[in-house]
């Protein structure tokens, strides 16, 4: 990302053809029905269907109905405690929690639309709640597995939450992170009708021709102490959150540290 914004390169394409036809739903008119009035937004290059199931223990027709943001944070995660140099055997049972946001439930959408094709696994792989519980469950934790919705802000929340929760003792670790992945054109219609979504794919802050903001993927997990511990342990410190605040809310001092940042 930081190379990106240093050469002025810039992540807007179009909707990716293996999501849903945007020709077939775009007008220049947000208030035209059932319309989305721009062709472009920020996506992830890779293929969000591929998953390695057999690498995380999950068969075939589990990981079939999964949704892809499961996957993809369950491998983010993975990338996480590599780069912070524990192993696995180091974070079973142990009092690590999950915080993860989010706010789209385009897969649950999808799935919906054919009721005849619901599986056992159905309500595991969409549940907005196992986004955080998979994680818990494949990596054997034993902290607080919670799946946070303040829309936009979720990703904050989830980290203000690990931080309050690491102070309290109710975990000694946890996973902090966000997905978000555009599968369909539901919620991109809400968003338009509700002038949110700009026609121009691009956020044009404070500015007299800003007109909503552009929608956008990404998948991102940090792994948090109290810096204490980190020290003790002789963790890789990547950076120090010194606090965290919701509204007036406000607590001082150096409450956790991150270890690494994973994303795809």
């Amino acid at each position: 990302m930081w190379e990106a914004l240093l050469c002025g390169r810039s992540g807007r394409g179009e909707v990716p053809k293996s999501r849903f036809n945007v020709d077939a739903f775009y007008h220049p008119d947000p208030q035209h029905p059932a319309s989305i009035n721009s062709h472009e937004g920020y996506f992830l290059d890779n293929d969000i269907r591929e998953f390695d199931h057999e690498f995380f223990s999950i068969n075939a027709p589990e990981a079939r109905y999964m949704d892809p943001q499961q996957r993809q944070l369950l491998e983010v995660a993975f990338e996480c405690i590599e780069s912070a140099g524990i192993t696995l055997d180091e974070i079973s049972a142990q009092d690590v929690g999950c915080y993860i946001a989010n706010f789209t439930t385009d897969f649950a959408v999808l799935q919906a639309k054919d009721p005849e094709m619901y599986h056992r696994y159905s309500a595991t792989g969409t549940g907005t709640a196992i986004l955080a519980n998979r994680i818990s469950h494949c990596f054997n934790l034993k902290g607080p597995s919670v799946t946070i919705d303040t829309a936009c802000s979720s990703s904050f929340f989830a980290l203000h939450q690990a931080c309050a929760a690491l102070r309290a003792g109710e975990c000694d670790a946890a996973f902090v992170g966000g997905a978000n992945l555009i599968q369909s054109p539901e919620l991109y219609i809400g968003a338009v009708k509700a002038g949110m979504i700009s026609g121009t794919a691009a956020c044009h802050t404070f500015d007299i021709s800003a007109d909503g903001y552009a929608r956008a993927e990404g998948v991102g997990i940090l792994y948090v102490k109290r810096l204490t511990d980190a020290i003790r342990a002789r963790d890789p410190i990547r950076s120090i959150i010194r606090g965290t605040a919701v509204n007036r809310y406000f607590e001082p001092g150096n409450c956790c540290m991150w270890l690494m940042v994973g994303s795809l």
